[in-house]
């Protein structure tokens, strides 16, 4: 057997840590990958639950529409998991590469990054990006309906309540009456 020199041993050690370092990263960039995929697929049912939602409170089916806020608590709490595992691989990364894990963003990652991790790494980001936002129009939209659904039931309220303390009563067809008797939505029953 050969005897090596202690440079050839330096730079076999180098080689093997170099390789060994690879291996690594491509281990982790493929949880990474599955895990952002995750994370894209679960916001994706995240904004379908939302359009239901929509769907639902604009049927007035309350009942479907408490059922898919459970559902998306669930959801969250998945999201949040994935996101919790996302930024443990990123952490690994960070080591990997020599970057503060703040500064080591998926266009960062996949500038970094040869193909066809650089390819995934920005497909990947710009569906997030983009579901992101889409989630975060619905959301918006959504509460913009509840508002205004809320507002037009106190408004009505209102009507009820003065028309009440005003002794105004509804007649047969539906016009307002003022009602010199009892002060009651509806005379003559009690």
């Amino acid at each position: 057997m050969p005897v090596r020199s202690p440079d050839e041993i330096v730079n076999f050690s180098l080689e093997y840590i170099e390789s060994e370092r690879d291996i690594n990263t491509d281990c982790l960039m493929g949880d990474l990958i599955e895990i952002l995929e995750n994370e894209l697929e679960h916001y994706r049912i995240l904004v379908n639950m939302l359009t239901n939602q929509r769907k639902c409170f604009a049927d007035g089916n309350i009942a479907s529409f408490e059922d898919i806020n459970k559902q998306q608590g669930t959801m969250v709490l998945k999201i949040k998991t994935l996101e919790e595992a996302r930024k443990s691989a990123i952490f690994q990364l960070s080591q990997c590469f020599g970057f503060p894990q703040e500064g080591l963003t998926l266009s960062r990652l996949s500038d970094l990054m040869d193909d066809p991790y650089k390819i995934q790494l920005a497909n990947l980001r710009d569906d997030i990006q983009s579901t992101i936002k889409n989630l975060e129009n619905l959301r918006e939209s959504n509460a913009y309906l509840v508002q205004h659904a809320l507002h037009y039931v106190s408004g009505v309220l209102r009507i009820f309540v003065s028309s009440r303390s005003s002794n105004i009563k509804y007649s047969d067809n539906g016009q307002l009456e003022y009602d010199q008797k009892t002060g009651k939505l509806v005379s003559g029953w009690g």
